[in-house]
């Protein structure tokens, strides 16, 4: 195919991440561009880290009011699965080419029109999600500084999830201050989604390029007669060239899947222990928000956010184990029958090859599954119920004393 149909399903992903500086532009850019290029990449990654040390601080700060810890932790963990996943973007980057000149390759773009409609189909949803997160990240970023600009108009006084060396509340320092909160958090939040979609589909390209080898294979044997009856070439040399095939494009598949897996299997393992967490403390918050404010609007946003991301890392691996189960399904259903011996027993070979599923794993152990998801929903609410009994707990405790210093006063 002249247009690289698997690849458009990522291009617009590393289009954003480009102009964020995550990602390394083209290698064969000029090299004054790649330069440049590269220390734009330098200075994003600094700007970022440096306001994660400064929500640290402002955790350590706040350690002693729970609530406060919670409202800047929630979004200091957030950050920190970002940078994780920024440096792993830069320091395999030369490993992600691999695995692009892959999806601009002969086998993952075959000069066939019955692939025309797979490749389509991921690529269309691949941009559909990338839009939504996009959007709902950015949406929420834009609530979390709305709150704040209402509150100073009102005269109040407002905190802020990031430590800085002044007061906040004094103009024009508080313009200052949400202008660079909403600027680096929206930063963030546009290439961190667009990081986690990417990976995604990545994964969802795996998914459909089995798709093509287990339709390829069910349709073998009819295929290879229409071509054997249209060149003259032997029917038997027709079956064994395009079966062949079948075998080198299944190879490359388990070896992208894996190549996927390894070098972004820990960061993923990462943000799933972080998310469990983040969920948690995300809905711990919003208990006691008015259901019709904005703050509340922008917490479900974000956990709507979060759960997307681990949703699709286990929805796309998931995808990838059920397809591969398939193929044993697809060659026994292709008319092996009107097969010679010699390519009968190849096809046992290839059986005996499927039999063992490709399992996406996150940081070794972690299968990417849909009872993976369950299982980081069920944790959230496990953390949740932790925390609440230990607050309604610490609140039981206050409460004599209280009571005591009243009736003395």
């Amino acid at each position: 195919m002249e247009t690289k149909l698997s690849y458009n399903s990522v291009s617009p992903h590393l289009l954003r991440l480009r102009l964020g500086g995550y990602y390394q532009i083209d290698p064969r850019s000029p090299k004054l561009r790649k330069m440049l290029h590269t220390i734009y990449m330098r200075i994003s990654l600094a700007w970022i880290l440096v306001y994660t040390i400064l929500q640290a601080i402002k955790v350590y700060e706040v350690r002693e009011d729970i609530d406060k810890v919670m409202a800047t932790l929630f979004l200091f963990l957030t950050h920190t699965d970002s940078i994780y996943k920024q440096v792993v973007l830069t320091v395999r980057s030369d490993e992600i080419e691999e695995l692009l000149d892959i999806m601009r390759g002969s086998l993952y773009n075959q000069d066939n029109p019955d692939h025309k409609s797979f490749l389509l189909e991921v690529a269309r949803y691949s941009v559909l999600i990338l839009h939504l997160d996009n959007i709902l990240a950015l949406f929420t970023c834009f609530l979390w500084v709305v709150l704040p600009f209402v509150l100073h108009l009102q005269g109040k006084p407002v905190e802020f999830a990031v430590w800085l060396p002044f007061d906040v509340n004094m103009d024009p320092l508080f313009y200052f201050t949400a202008l660079y909160v909403w600027v680096t958090t929206s930063w963030l939040a546009f290439c961190n989604t667009s990081m986690d979609v990417m990976v995604s589909f990545l994964l969802a390209q795996c998914k459909t390029q089995l798709s093509i080898v287990r339709h390829d294979l069910e349709n073998l044997m009819q295929t290879s007669k229409e071509e054997s009856s249209s060149t003259g070439e032997s029917y038997a040399d027709v079956i064994n060239r395009r079966f062949n095939k079948i075998l080198q494009h299944h190879v490359q598949i388990i070896y992208f899947a894996k190549k996927v897996e390894h070098i972004f299997g820990n960061a993923v393992a990462y943000q799933f222990l972080a998310s469990g967490w983040i969920i948690c403390t995300s809905v711990y918050r919003m208990v006691e928000m008015n259901p019709a404010s904005i703050q509340f609007l922008s917490m479900v946003l974000y956990i709507f956010c979060m759960l997307l991301q681990i949703f699709m890392y286990c929805y796309y691996g998931n995808e990838v184990t059920h397809e591969s189960k398939k193929l044993m399904q697809s060659a026994y259903f292709m008319d092996w029958l009107n097969a010679n011996v010699k390519h009968r027993r190849h096809l046992i070979f290839f059986m005996e090859r499927v039999k063992c599923p490709i399992q996406p794993l996150a940081g070794v152990i972690i299968p990417l599954s849909n009872e993976t998801f369950v299982s980081i929903v069920k944790s959230s609410y496990t953390f949740y119920a932790l925390l609440n009994k230990l607050h309604s707990r610490q609140m039981s405790l206050i409460k004599p004393f209280f009571n005591r210093h009243i009736v003395m006063v």
